[in-house]
């Protein structure tokens, strides 16, 4: 299983593919939030990134980092076996027959398989150092 486009089973990509050019490189993430829901069912995904867009809305103003948060609905699998705060994840998504299987290794470890993910929001945020 490689990774592969997902767009098919995404919402809302062109977003993520206007301002990052293509999608963004997820392997060093701090993931801030999950929350899982029997409503669906579904996973909310909060992270934050310091991978920059190269074309970032103007309305950001000043900023050092990303944050993301995305929802990946109709979970028919889900596990979460370690979560740990303020350390790096690397996230994987990809699409096999139809469906988004999402791997995240490191501070957090969790899989998920759904039937769409989509991006609830996307903001600047600007970190102190």
């Amino acid at each position: 299983m490689g990774r592969t486009d997902v767009a098919a089973t995404h919402r809302n990509p062109i977003f993520l593919q206007t301002i990052y050019g293509n999608y963004p490189d997820l392997s060093s993430v701090e993931i801030t939030k999950a929350v899982i829901s029997r409503d669906g069912p579904s996973l909310h995904l909060h992270f934050i990134s310091t991978r920059l867009p190269y074309r970032p809305p103007v309305k950001w103003g000043a900023f050092n980092a990303v944050y993301f948060e995305l929802g990946f609905e109709g979970v028919e699998s889900i596990s979460v076996r370690k979560f740990q705060s303020h350390d790096r994840s690397a996230v994987r998504m990809w699409d096999d027959a139809g469906k988004i299987l999402l791997t995240c290794e490191g501070a957090v470890r969790l899989s998920v398989t759904c039937q769409f993910m989509r991006i609830i929001k996307i903001s600047g945020l600007l970190q102190s150092q």
